[in-house]
């Protein structure tokens, strides 16, 4: 009896054996993402999605939603968080409310360089930067880098500090209209983006805080032709995850998500240098005078900075001063 129970269950598990294989069926993560498709930040992003497509073929696949049809910039990040979407393409700028320490990385005037930027992106400072991002559920897989924030004024070129006095600079941002206010600047953030061109066209304004290509592309110097080149701040634009989402995922997707993200982060920093380039040629072109102040000058800038940043990092806690510290030894 018992021989024929067991030649039953063996002949059970070798008919079971012989039934065809059936693949899980492939998971789409959905990724929300907005802004031109031509800008180099969205070719690298595409080169992404389609060689992380390709490794994790049968799996995993990204699908990516275009032009800020699920999300814009200005909520994506909370949509992310949320688990409203998988994977999103957010503005840092844009998220300093919710991920405070982020401004550690954004502080206006503490980077003389993107490079410097990119740098604060790796080593202790990461680990600072992903623990914020993580306690509100939003996990970093890569990073993309812009070109730096200039001043386009309608007044002239900023030779000296001198020059800022009076100045009706038109701003987004609370710290760097601080630091505006120290240097004996206008700052104006009563004047949303949509209306900032006419603004400057009226005379209500003077000047406008904008990347080289950012401006170029938004208009700037026809109603604010003199820009003048400070690299003031660089502007990041990460690609995040619901962090809920990102710990189902198995290790090796995790890898294959970050090392192929990572390649394409630092494309796009190559890429932001020569777009910067770029459009310099095309602004003096379309007749905007284009200048950079002295090192001598932004010296003096940094000296009022240093304070606003110290301020911030101290009302930010004992993580924030540890930033600020390693960013400034960079």
């Amino acid at each position: 009896m018992k021989n024929r129970v067991l030649m039953s269950v063996l002949c059970l598990v070798f008919a079971i054996s012989l039934l065809p294989v059936v693949a899980s069926a492939e998971k789409e993560l959905k990724l929300a993402s907005w802004g031109p498709t031509q800008h180099y930040v969205a070719t690298a992003r595409a080169e992404w999605i389609n060689e992380v497509n390709e490794k994790l073929a049968g799996r995993y696949k990204i699908v990516d939603y275009p032009g800020g049809q699920l999300f814009g910039p200005r909520e994506m990040h909370t949509a992310v968080a949320r688990g409203s979407v998988d994977l999103g393409v957010v503005l840092q700028p844009a998220m300093l409310a919710m991920v405070p320490i982020l401004q550690g990385v954004y502080l206006p005037f503490a980077f003389d360089n993107l490079d410097e930027v990119a740098e604060a992106y790796s080593g202790e400072s990461l680990e600072i930067l992903e623990r914020a991002m993580e306690a509100k559920r939003l996990k970093l897989v890569y990073m993309s880098y812009t070109d730096g924030v200039q001043m386009y004024s309608a007044k002239g070129n900023i030779e000296k500090v001198e020059d800022l006095k009076g100045l009706r600079v038109l701003s987004q941002s609370p710290i760097f209209s601080e630091i505006m206010a120290k240097l004996g600047a206008a700052p104006d953030t009563s004047v949303p983006q949509t209306e900032q061109y006419m603004a400057l066209q009226r005379g209500i304004s003077d000047a406008i805080a904008n990347s080289v290509v950012g401006g170029y592309f938004q208009k700037n110097h026809e109603v604010a032709p003199y820009v003048t080149l400070m690299d003031m701040s660089f502007s990041t634009i990460p690609v995040l995850m619901n962090l809920n989402t990102w710990n189902s995922l198995p290790a090796d997707v995790q890898e294959v998500l970050t090392s192929i993200g990572h390649e394409k982060g630092l494309k796009t920093l190559a890429m932001a240098k020569g777009w910067q380039a770029n459009f310099e040629n095309k602004l003096k072109e379309e007749g905007a005078t284009v200048t950079e102040m002295s090192d001598e000058e932004m010296e003096k800038i940094r000296v009022v900075a240093r304070e606003v940043w110290e301020k911030w990092a101290k009302d930010n806690g004992p993580e924030a001063q540890r930033l600020l510290e390693i960013s400034l030894k960079r």
